[in-house]
């Protein structure tokens, strides 16, 4: 692949790639660890950000911020090592972004010295290293309701990352509800309260698949709602 397909992971993690570019990248995806490791970690940086305090952003922003981004990415390194330059290659970019960002007085601003910050720290710290492990891979799922959605598994962290986006927010009274499918009956296996954001999914045991389901906010027993994504994986 070139430089150019490398470059999209930025983008990607973004939501800013046309259908055609997506489902493109997705397929390179499945093969690239160095791809799906970067994805990875801006999702993970994304979804620490989320639990800062910000303002909201002029529209203009992301253009600029993918600008800034396309000047500083760099070729994608070669394995092995590549978590290790991989990161230096991220922080530098990572770094510009969030330097325009403050430039302009607006967006995140600053990190709150809390729990919740605290909490979200560990959890994308976690999220990165599912996201790099030598197995890792990426399958891209069905979302039934417009936007898109993938799935990074690995066997070796008995884990999953889900990632969605453009979906609606969940309708009063209800919330997303993830599922382990494919070794007997659906298990749940958490809640997605926001579903823009990446959410760690533990103990995949032999499941074969995800799902997502729209339910009451007390909980189900069993998928009872509209689902609205799966993804499904061998081995």
């Amino acid at each position: 692949m070139t430089d150019a397909v490398h470059g999209l992971a930025g983008p990607y993690a973004l939501d800013a790639l046309g259908p055609d570019e997506r489902r493109d990248f997705e397929r390179h995806l499945d093969g690239c660890a160095v791809c799906a490791a970067e994805v990875g970690e801006l999702a993970a940086t994304a979804a620490r950000l989320g639990a800062a305090a910000a303002r909201p952003a002029p529209p203009a922003l992301r253009d600029r911020v993918l600008a800034e981004a396309a000047r500083t990415r760099q070729a994608p390194p070669r394995l092995p090592a590549a978590r290790a330059r991989r990161l230096r290659r991220i922080v530098p970019a990572l770094a510009a972004a969030a330097c325009l960002v403050l430039a302009t007085g607006l967006g995140v601003g600053w990190y709150q010295a809390d729990r919740r910050a605290e909490h979200a720290e560990a959890s994308s710290h976690m999220m990165a290293d599912m996201m790099s492990a030598p197995d890792a891979r990426t399958v891209a799922g069905s979302v039934t309701t417009g936007g898109h959605g993938m799935v990074v598994v690995s066997r070796d962290r008995d884990a999953a990352v889900v990632m969605l986006s453009g979906l609606d927010k969940a309708p009063a009274g209800r919330t997303y509800a993830v599922w382990l499918m494919g070794d007997g009956a659906p298990r749940p296996a958490g809640r997605m309260r926001v579903a823009d954001k990446p959410a760690m999914i533990h103990g995949l045991g032999r499941a074969t698949g995800i799902g997502v389901t729209v339910e009451p906010m007390d909980g189900s027993a069993e998928p009872a709602g509209p689902e609205i994504f799966t993804a499904h994986w061998t081995g």
